[in-house]
């Protein structure tokens, strides 16, 4: 009885470059997120709130669409991008419910 000799990069599956695209936009925007909290701006850069989250959104369906292709990658970054913009979302209709002068 002989044993099966496995091939060591047989079924090797690679990341889609859209979805790690938009995994990369995704952690970028997360850390402009979180270096404007930080440093408690008060207005915080629309790039890294509303244009790149929304980018890596797309980018993230566009990822998920493919054939023999891993889609890890597409899967965080659209995770990661539909939270920035229901944290965006939620923030900004907490700032409205502050009544400001009683």
């Amino acid at each position: 009885m002989e044993l099966g000799i496995k091939k060591k990069g047989g079924n090797r599956r690679l990341p889609t470059i859209s979805g790690f695209l938009s995994f990369l936009i995704a952690l970028v925007s997360l850390a402009g997120l979180n270096v404007a909290l930080l440093i408690k701006e008060k207005v915080f850069p629309g790039v890294f709130i509303i244009q790149l989250p929304i980018v890596g959104f797309f980018l993230g369906l566009l990822g998920l669409f493919t054939r023999r292709r891993s889609r890890l990658y597409a899967i965080w970054g659209l995770s990661l991008s539909i939270f920035l913009l229901l944290f965006t979302l939620l923030m900004v209709v907490s700032s409205l419910s502050i009544n400001y002068k009683p």
